[in-house]
């Protein structure tokens, strides 16, 4: 969460340090559209679930993140893409059932997403452009947490703020951070003792650097 707030804080401070020296906004950019690919760093997180009988703790490593995407530019300042996302986690798991409990290294949490996002870039002059965005969407999420072991559905949701730097007419570099939230996630747990609902979400904070490619 820090990583997010630190890049969010930077790209609006950016952004006013280039209006306060009354610098004219860069030249619009033809409407048009862009491939981008990226990867960096997802953020450790946890999540929790009851089950009959007892309560499971588990705790999710850090780990890389992929994003592929296609957009279009909606006018100077205005972006829209359709983003496809990917990212796996080990996990370990917390069993706890009364004054007992077990803890072991479970497998992993995967997370497939499509997501809608929505940018708008600062209109500074220069090639480096700060921007704000959000997103979402769905995911696909597997889980094998030595309890469960299934695959469900969730919402996503998604903070977003960066920078790009133009490195030619159609190619730009970009780097951002963002936090995600994935849920809720719906289980249904069964245990000598019963069986039971429950639901829970993912969220974390992470890190892309990538390239986009206009066309």
């Amino acid at each position: 969460m820090r990583l997010f707030i630190s890049a969010a804080v930077a790209a609006l401070a950016f952004a006013g340090a280039a209006s306060a020296q009354d610098a004219k906004p860069a030249s619009a950019p033809a409407k048009g559209q862009y491939i981008s690919l990226a990867g960096g760093y997802i953020g450790k997180t946890d999540y929790d679930y009851g089950v009959a009988g007892g309560r499971v703790e588990a705790d999710l490593d850090a780990s890389a993140q992929f994003a592929a995407a296609w957009g279009v530019s909606l006018d100077k300042n205005l972006r829209a893409e359709l983003a496809v996302g990917y990212r796996s986690q080990d996990i370990e798991t917390t069993v706890r059932a009364g004054a007992l409990s077990q803890t072991f290294d479970a497998d992993k949490a995967q997370t497939l997403s499509l997501d809608f996002n929505a940018y708008y870039d600062f209109p500074v002059a220069g090639p480096v452009k700060p921007y704000v965005g959000a997103g979402i969407g769905a995911a696909s999420v597997k889980i094998d947490d030595g309890v469960l072991d299934d695959t469900g559905s969730a919402l996503t949701l998604q903070a977003i703020a960066g920078a790009s730097v133009e490195v030619s007419p159609r190619i730009a570099l970009f780097a951002e951070a963002r936090y995600q939230r994935v849920g809720p996630i719906r289980v249904e747990t069964t245990t000598p003792v019963g069986d039971r609902k429950s639901k829970f979400d993912l969220s974390s904070a992470g890190a892309l650097v990538g390239v986009r490619f206009g066309f």
